[in-house]
């Protein structure tokens, strides 16, 4: 172990002294250049676009806090188009007029629903079927 050691050293030494030509770092980074660009001609297009598009968006971060804001008004701008589509129909068929059809029944009772509350008529069956005769038992 020791020989190989001192082997190592001595050759350290030896390159200690040893220095490139002064033109070495010049070619060496137009060399690498030359090489850089001859290995991204040999790569497909798509491929080179697929990862600068990669290192792009890499940079690009988006807080959690964005996402759900961006989930709360897509909710909201649903609820605004479903809103508009209900009310548009809606509104066509109430300006029909439909024609006065005398029922052939009895009418049954419609409980007083307030026309704020938008709701549809319910109707309440009673336990005996309503008359305008006196009713001959309690």
């Amino acid at each position: 172990m020791s020989e190989e050691l001192s082997d190592i050293q001595k050759l350290i030494r030896l390159k200690r002294y040893e220095q490139p030509p002064e033109d070495y770092f010049d070619d060496f980074l137009l060399e690498f250049q030359r090489r850089q660009r001859a290995e991204m001609l040999q790569r497909p297009l798509w491929q080179i676009a697929w990862e600068r598009a990669n290192l792009w968006l890499d940079g690009f971060r988006v807080p959690a806090l964005a996402y759900a804001s961006i989930l709360v008004a897509a909710v909201g701008v649903t609820g605004v188009i479903m809103n508009s589509q209900t009310q548009g129909p809606a509104a066509a068929i109430a300006s029909i007029s439909a024609p006065n059809i005398a029922p052939a029944a009895p009418t049954v009772p419609v409980a007083n629903v307030s026309s704020s509350a938008k709701l549809p008529p319910s109707y309440i069956l009673e336990k005996r079927p309503v008359s305008s005769n006196a009713p001959f038992s309690f």
